[in-house]
């Protein structure tokens, strides 16, 4: 399959270029990072901290950045879902935005890492609960629109309840947050959480790649 480079940062394929940006970033923080990491009891944004993980720091804060840019064209590109249902047109501009956010939100955790500690917080919060909102606009608005492949709802279900289930523990267990490396095993469930959501926005990009979209 041909694909123009263009489309890889700024149409369609953007998604996939994402999730490869995050993903081979947050990889090399985890390689450099001086002690043991443990995703079960590490915290993600551990990873973005200088004190902690004084080069690779660089990477996973950059990646976020970067993967945040590269996401706004390509939730700009899902106008090419839009449908002369009204009401789905309108749902899916309202994914555009939730998704933007998103991008931003992301953006904002690249910029205040864990060593601005509000400004973090209030970053990733946002991020989490534009990301649940993204999940169930988006695949609400797609479900019956031809080229959308059901599986992928199916999916962003079953992402809905790992974020749920992520939100529900830091709600029963607050302290949890003001703790680097907690006791229990609950950073391994914001790993989950966040991964599976850009797996998500991967396969729908590569979904618009293969539809032409």
């Amino acid at each position: 399959m041909n694909i123009p480079v263009q489309k890889w940062f700024l149409g369609s394929a953007s998604g996939l270029t994402a999730v490869v940006v995050y993903t081979l970033c947050t990889l090399s923080a985890v390689i450099l990072y001086p002690t043991p990491y443990n995703p079960l009891y590490d915290w993600l944004s551990n990873l973005g901290n200088v004190n902690f993980n004084p080069v690779g720091a660089y990477f996973f804060n950059g990646g976020c950045i970067l993967t945040g840019i590269v996401m706004v064209p390509f939730f700009i590109s899902l106008k090419s879902w839009y449908d002369d249902v009204t009401w789905k047109k309108a749902l899916i501009i309202l994914g555009q935005a939730a998704g933007i956010f998103t991008a931003i939100a992301l953006i904002g955790v690249g910029i205040f890492s864990e060593t601005h500690i509000t400004e973090h917080m209030l970053a990733a919060g946002l991020l989490f609960k534009s990301l649940f909102i993204l999940l169930i606009i988006l695949n609400i608005a797609l479900f019956r629109h031809p080229a959308f492949v059901h599986g992928l709802a199916y999916y962003g279900l079953l992402v809905l309840l790992i974020d749920l289930s992520f939100v529900w523990v830091l709600f029963r267990y607050k302290d949890i947050l003001g703790q680097f490396t907690p006791t229990m095993p609950v950073p391994g469930l914001e790993w989950t959480t966040v991964f599976a959501s850009l797996a998500w926005i991967g396969v729908l990009s590569w979904i618009m790649v293969r539809k032409g979209l």
